[in-house]
């Protein structure tokens, strides 16, 4: 407990200093710089400085109801493209964002939605992404749908998936990989992409992107 509580009081810290430098920023450039456009503060990955539209689509998720652009809007979301069978990239990853979840909860921070979205339709039903994504979080969202819904909205994302050779070297209909990015999809409260979070994923790291892209957002609304 002691080795648990000097973390998130290190956290903490970490977390109340990104918030008062993220507003910082913010206060000096609209009252210094009001004549000049805002530009994003360097993450790692990118914030947009004009959010990607994305199209509208319908996905169902692990519960089998329709979920739309409609349910990304007014607040938060946060978006990994992968599979339930993807061997080390996507576990990991999730595992992350679960402590991204805790960490921020625990400083009263509003997270984002997490939303898992699969690329592999053919394998990943709603009850398999159902017991895949509730292992990290009860409260994540698994998304899947036809091939071509899937992609449409990855390419919206600027997320990419394509099969691979499995364990026999060949790609048949039972034994198959997917190369997909790595990346995770900030989605702001209009629904839109608002930062691409690359890789290598640390709760930190993750954090502290979120809320650089949210005090952007917000300073430019």
């Amino acid at each position: 407990m002691g080795k648990r509580m000097k973390k998130l009081s290190a956290i903490a810290m970490i977390l109340s200093a990104l918030i008062a430098m993220a507003a910082g920023i913010w206060l000096g450039q609209t009252s210094n710089q009001q004549t000049q456009t805002l530009k994003p503060a360097i993450i790692q990955g990118a914030i947009f400085p004009q959010a990607k539209y994305i199209e509208h689509f319908e996905l169902i998720d692990q519960n089998k109801n329709i979920v739309s652009k409609h349910d990304f809007q007014n607040h938060w979301s946060l978006v990994f493209v992968g599979y339930t069978n993807c061997p080390d990239i996507c576990p990991m990853t999730l595992s992350v964002m679960n402590q991204v979840i805790e960490y921020m909860s625990e400083q009263l921070i509003q997270p984002p939605q997490i939303v898992f979205l699969s690329v592999d339709p053919e394998r990943d039903t709603p009850l398999h992404l159902k017991r895949y994504v509730e292992y990290f979080n009860k409260d994540f969202l698994g998304l899947t749908g036809s091939l071509q819904q899937v992609t449409q909205l990855s390419q919206n994302m600027n997320a990419v998936f394509r099969k691979a050779p499995g364990l026999s070297g060949e790609i048949s209909s039972e034994d198959y990989l997917i190369d997909h990015s790595s990346a995770l999809m900030l989605i702001n409260p209009q629904g839109n992409l608002q930062s691409i979070l690359t890789a290598p994923h640390t709760p930190g790291s993750i954090i502290e992107s979120i809320i650089q892209s949210k005090a952007y957002y917000g300073a430019i609304q």
